[in-house]
């Protein structure tokens, strides 16, 4: 008899919690969360709550990690190509981009808190960071004569 080991998805995992609040956990639950466990931290998950809660932490900690270690790399290229440009001097045009490219909730956007003016939103849209900086002027003043039209001067 072969023994089939199983592990939650962070859906599972999540599901799991919602209904543990309303029932007991199972054997196998059990089991496969203390399984999680050691795979995870070994015995130093001895005396550790077997919650879902800080499973699902952990692979969210994991995915920002490696998300990070390449979004490092990409950014380091992004703003080495704008001083590559610099030195070269070469002149890009501003495009035409609505300001909708970037995110809802920027606040909520790692790689806006961590990248600021190379996060992802702006890579994928300009060449270099210069670029959009260029174009962000260029916003502001679209902006500034939009509301100077709006407000009576008299």
């Amino acid at each position: 008899m072969t023994h089939r080991r199983k592990h939650f998805s962070e859906i599972e995992l999540e599901n799991l919690m919602t209904e543990v609040k309303t029932r007991d956990i199972t054997e196998e639950e059990s089991e496969i969360l203390w399984e999680m466990y050691y795979q995870r931290w070994g015995r130093a998950s001895f005396g550790r709550c077997l919650h879902p809660y800080w499973l699902l932490e952990d692979m969210k900690e994991q995915r920002i990690k490696e998300s990070t270690a390449n979004e490092k790399d990409e950014v380091k290229q992004f703003q080495d190509k704008d001083i590559v440009e610099e030195f070269e001097g070469i002149e890009r045009d501003i495009p035409e981009i609505a300001i909708d490219f970037m995110c809802d909730k920027p606040q909520n956007c790692y790689s806006h808190i961590s990248y600021g003016t190379s996060c992802r939103c702006i890579r994928e849209n300009f060449a270099t960071e210069s670029q959009f900086l260029k174009w962000r002027e260029e916003q502001i003043k679209k902006l500034g004569k939009r509301i100077i039209n709006l407000i009576p001067l008299h």
